[in-house]
């Protein structure tokens, strides 16, 4: 290595800074002395003096700014350097102190060294532990993990694993793994090789640490997985085998997803009113000459808007409160007939501003039901609301019961968009709305099926969905039928 290239970045720029300026102030004081060689040496003296005080200002200003990346550029000296003698440590690599994105993007990046780095000394450990152990509590430990662990040959071929792995990769529990690719098992488990940790997996044997999915879309399986190679005693550059750590890691993407969803819609349906009532409200502050006709419906709009605002609350403290198991039902018994002529009659208004028909098909005699009737009539309501909500003009809605000796069944059909065959699955979970453009527009939280479901659940029925894009949907409350049916 030159000497050069020992100096710190900061004392390169300023050297080369330094050296091609007083290069320009040489050639301009021989200039002056050629050109001037009459007058007297007050004018090159001058000549000489600002050039320099410009030069060493700008070496002070360069050496300012360089001072982060210089700072940087030593660290990563040091770890160079302890890394050629065989003991590389990231803990000559500390964070800055410094503002800007580059000391943000360092600190960033040592956050993430430091996660992986814990992650691949508890697997080190584990694994080091395991094969010095001879049984006992290491053993009883490593097959009780919850997280799928196997120890393998450099090739990748197993030599060990804990029960938890058969389980992630959904592989018969009682199938011997000793001696198969684990890369190729995690391939049969993702259905593809296109995945670049695959790649890795496959053709290199050296520390690997990534996501792999299994399909499109989340649901269908996520695996966190971290290889690290395990060396021997005497700390061979060649490793004397592999530890692999596989955890299944879908639900708590989901669960970020949820998050996600949850944050945008939540904002959407809280901005949406509270622009609208502050609009309004302004309006009526500011403006003396608004008539009493437009301050009455300017009225109206803040209470509907705050109306909306309360029962999108309401809704989200329902369906969290049932999942938590906070809720209960306040069971009575109910004529469900007119419980479904209450429910029909609410709904109307909003039916007829779309031109659509609603009719209902009920048996000649309904049974009287023991259920908490306001939780019931508004699931009910939710469940045509929607219907109403995503079918064009001039379509068709029913409310259709039928009953067994088991069960009463309460249909909602429609002729409207209907749901996408891959999104129904989805359909229930809290805050979830289709991606189907045509409903982007229309409001709505994705509160009323989770609503609907929750209900079902707290009487001991079920909600089921069925839907066609473009021809209609048809979701099914089903609740216990009354004893005496039985």
């Amino acid at each position: 290595m030159s000497q050069s290239s020992d100096l710190s970045l900061a004392q390169r720029l300023v050297e080369r800074h330094l050296a091609f300026g007083l290069a320009c102030v040489l050639a301009g004081t021989l200039a002056i002395q050629f050109s001037l060689q009459d007058h007297s040496h007050r004018v090159a003296t001058v000549a000489v003096a600002v050039p320099l005080a410009v030069l060493l200002l700008g070496g002070w200003m360069l050496r300012s700014v360089a001072r982060v990346p210089g700072t940087i550029e030593a660290q990563l000296r040091t770890l160079g350097d302890a890394s050629q003698n065989g003991s590389p440590a990231t803990d000559a690599l500390q964070p800055l102190c410094e503002a800007g994105s580059v000391a943000a993007g360092w600190n960033n990046l040592l956050e993430r060294i430091g996660r992986s780095d814990r992650a691949d000394a508890l697997a080190t450990r584990l694994a080091t532990a395991f094969r010095d152990a001879n049984g006992g509590r290491w053993q009883a430990a490593f097959e009780h993990l919850p997280e799928g662990i196997a120890i393998t040959n450099p090739s990748g071929d197993i030599e060990a694993v804990n029960p938890a792995l058969s389980h992630v990769l959904g592989l018969d529990p009682g199938r011997d793994l000793s001696g198969e690719r684990l890369a190729e098992l995690l391939q049969q488990w993702a259905g593809s090789t296109d995945n670049p940790i695959l790649q890795q997996l496959v053709h290199s044997a050296s520390k690997v640490t990534g996501e792999l999915r299994r399909g499109a879309t989340t649901a269908d399986g996520v695996l966190r997985v971290a290889r690290v190679p395990l060396c021997d005693d005497n700390g061979a550059a060649a490793p004397a085998g592999l530890v692999w750590m596989i955890r299944d890691t879908t639900q708590q993407r989901l669960s970020e997803e949820m998050r996600n969803e949850f944050v945008f819609t939540a904002t959407h349906e809280l901005r949406t009113p509270l622009a609208n009532i502050k609009a309004y409200a302004e309006t009526l502050t500011l403006d003396a000459d608004i008539d009493i006709e437009k301050q009455k419906g300017f009225f109206n709009i803040i209470n509907a808007e705050a109306t909306r605002l309360a029962r999108f609350i309401d809704e989200l403290l329902d369906v969290s409160q049932m999942e938590s198991g906070a809720m209960g039902a306040t069971r009575h018994e109910t004529d469900l007939e007119r419980l479904l002529q209450e429910v029909l009659e609410n709904v109307k208004p909003q039916a007829r501003q779309k031109q659509l028909v609603v009719e209902s098909v009920l048996p000649p005699k309904l049974p009287k039901l023991q259920a908490d009737k306001d939780k019931l009539a508004a699931a009910l309501v939710n469940l045509l609301g929607n219907a109403i909500k995503y079918t064009p003009e001039g379509g068709e809605v029913r409310l259709k019961v039928e009953q067994d000796k088991q069960q009463v069944h309460v249909h909602v059909e429609d002729t409207g968009i209907g749901i996408a065959a891959e999104e129904l699955s989805r359909i229930g979970e809290k805050f979830y709305r289709c991606h189907d453009s045509r409903i982007q527009d229309i409001p709505g939280s994705g509160l009323g099926v989770a609503f609907a479901q929750q209900v079902a659940r707290l009487h001991g029925g079920k909600l089921s969905i069925e839907s066609v894009l473009n021809e209609g949907s048809r979701f099914t409350l089903s609740l216990p039928a009354p004893t005496e049916q039985n």
